[in-house]
């Protein structure tokens, strides 16, 4: 018996074309997806994704701020406890001691993070003057030799000279209508050895050894002078801003430098004092020298 097939429709025929093309597009979506799949670009895109998350996760980790109270620590904690109260600390307050060093901690970083340090003058000043005494207590503290303290005072021996000097009575005549006639009058006294401490007459001043250096920061440079040059033994009258100056010179005093043994503690002192400025001068342009320095220009 012979079976004839059934004429084959419109939607059967339609619907086998589209299995066909679906079939198709899937095929070739798949060879697409097996060539990007294998394309070496892909791969090191996806290694850089996993690395960069990996990279997050780890940095986020390493970022969460971590105070250690160490062993030591708790003992500095302890001891300073003990040193205020005279007595050690019970559990509650050790636990305290810890707590409050904690919260001491947080907020000094808190600070460091405001960049106080860089806005607060104070707390600037305070820093700079810390290091400053940690480094100067850093430096060379040997006791000199007296062979470097001979040969400091050689080279010093300027600072170490007495300078000539004179020692001398001033009356001071306050300026005024009758100035000129009391220091005539009180010349006269003085030239007759006479009591010269009459009715509107000033009390005199002794000074003793003083330098021209000292005149004149005591009178200026003019009058100081005038006085520096006056003879010895005779009353004068010198005049200033201030009045009439009656002065007798009584004694000059030769220039003089005493002897290295006389100033052995003195030169002992200048020479530590001077020797810790220069090392600590010189740590300082080290310390200095490591930054690169930018001045601005004056508008």
């Amino acid at each position: 018996m012979t079976r004839t097939a059934a004429p084959a429709t419109a939607d059967s025929t339609a619907l086998e074309g589209a299995s066909g093309h679906t079939a198709n597009e899937a095929k070739s979506s798949a060879a697409r997806l097996r060539r990007i799949a294998s394309a070496p670009f892909l791969h090191f895109t996806l290694l850089g994704a996993l690395v960069f998350a990996g990279h997050r996760l780890a940095t986020r980790a390493l970022d969460v701020p971590t105070v250690e109270v160490s062993v030591s620590k708790q003992r500095e904690l302890v001891k300073l406890f003990e040193q205020r109260q005279r007595r050690g600390p019970n559990d509650a307050e050790r636990e305290e001691l810890i707590r409050r060093y904690v919260e001491d901690e947080a907020l000094f970083r808190e600070g460091l993070r405001l960049s106080l340090v860089q806005t607060d003058p104070m707390l600037r000043a305070q820093i700079i003057a810390r290091v400053r005494g940690m480094l100067q207590a850093e430096l060379d503290q040997r006791p000199p030799t007296d062979t470097e303290l001979r040969r400091y005072y050689e080279a010093h021996l300027s600072d170490y000279s007495i300078p000539e000097t004179i020692s001398y009575r001033e009356y001071l005549i306050r300026g005024g209508p009758d100035a000129e006639g009391d220091s005539r009058r009180l010349l006269s006294l003085l030239e007759r050895q006479e009591a010269a401490d009459g009715p509107g007459l000033p009390i005199p001043t002794e000074h003793s050894h003083r330098s021209e250096a000292q005149l004149a920061s005591l009178y200026g440079p003019e009058l100081a002078h005038e006085l520096w040059i006056l003879p010895s033994g005779s009353w004068q009258a010198l005049r200033s801003s201030s009045g009439v100056h009656v002065v007798r010179v009584a004694e000059r005093t030769a220039a003089s430098a005493p002897s290295f043994e006389a100033l052995r503690e003195k030169v002992s002192a200048d020479y530590r004092k001077d020797r810790t400025a220069r090392a600590f001068q010189a740590e300082l342009s080290r310390l200095t020298s490591q930054w690169r320095v930018q001045i601005a220009e004056q508008p």
